[in-house]
């Protein structure tokens, strides 16, 4: 004898938001650890800042080198308030979360009226973003991502507290699939646009206070064995008188800017004041000797 036949499921009967954002979760989890996944992000945020900077102090990131280590150490400092952030709302978002679940179920009423001030929030959230995207209005440069990815992801948490209040026949798992899938992507896509925005920023913002402060950068001294030529505005070519000496020349009013790929990457002195001001590339062998200084003083650049 055969049981009883299966209860069939109503059809409007589907996951629960929670559960849909447990599976979502769950399979990030899987695919990407949480270590890797914020190595990336530091690496990624260091590379975008260290490239926006150097690019506008006149070196191409191509000659740079620069490792996974380097940019990660660089980027340290930038994603310390941004993580702090992120782990706030990871550490309220499931709290928050079922608190929502559970007033869905206890208080339909009073919940529709919020889904309702969601959609108008995220509507509106999301043509700000569209309307700055598309130049209309003149604002700030993050505006467009975190408006855009804000409206979308309230929109689509409302519209999936919304399923559960008043349940509809489900449609099929494949495009369930798709619609979530197009959805993180989108999220993910809008993360990694406001992420590069805000690394630019912070490295031409590094760049102004070089421009702005050369003295924040270590004071350089070059002795050469052969006349090198050097130009720029500040800087200074002395002949040293002895002829048996190993170097034979010195160049003062230089800046370093950094050491990478075994090249010294230098700056004129007064390189903020010189429109023809160019870096200086220099190798890092025994031909030269660098002395290096933390004088504070500002240069003494010629009118």
């Amino acid at each position: 004898m055969s049981g009883p036949p299966p209860a069939e499921t109503p059809a409007g009967d589907g996951p629960a938001p929670g559960q849909d954002l447990t599976r979502v979760w769950t399979v990030i989890t899987h695919v990407v650890t949480p270590t890797t996944f914020v190595a990336a992000i530091m690496m990624y945020i260091g590379a975008v800042r260290a490239n926006t900077m150097y690019a506008r102090l006149g070196v191409d990131q191509s000659m740079l080198g620069l490792s996974f280590q380097d940019y990660v150490l660089r980027s340290v400092a930038l994603t310390i308030e941004p993580l702090i952030l992120l782990l706030v709302v990871a550490l309220i978002a499931p709290p928050l979360h079922g608190w929502l679940l559970r007033s869905a179920t206890s208080h339909p009423k009073a919940m529709t009226r919020v889904i309702a001030v969601m959609a108008v929030l995220g509507a509106v959230s999301v043509a700000v973003g569209i309307v700055a995207m598309a130049g209309w209005r003149r604002m700030p440069f993050y505006v467009v991502p975190c408006c855009l990815g804000l409206g979308v992801f309230v929109l689509v948490y409302g519209i999936s507290l919304h399923q559960r209040i008043h349940p509809r026949p489900a449609s099929s798992p494949t495009d369930q699939i798709l619609r979530r899938t197009v959805c993180v992507a989108l999220l993910l896509v809008l993360l990694l646009w406001a992420v590069t925005l805000y690394a630019q920023q912070r490295g031409a913002e590094a760049a102004l206070r070089y421009r702005m402060d050369p003295a924040a950068m270590p004071s350089t001294v070059v002795y050469a064995a052969r006349r090198l030529y050097l130009e720029g505005r500040g800087i200074v070519e002395t002949p040293l008188p002895d002829t048996t000496a190993e170097y034979r020349y010195r160049y003062t009013g230089l800046r370093l800017l950094i050491h990478s790929n075994q090249r010294y990457f230098l700056l004129p002195a007064c390189w903020a004041t010189d429109p023809w001001a160019r870096a200086v590339v220099l190798p890092a062998d025994g031909s030269l000797r660098l002395e290096f200084s933390v004088r504070k003083t500002p240069p003494e650049c010629p009118a």
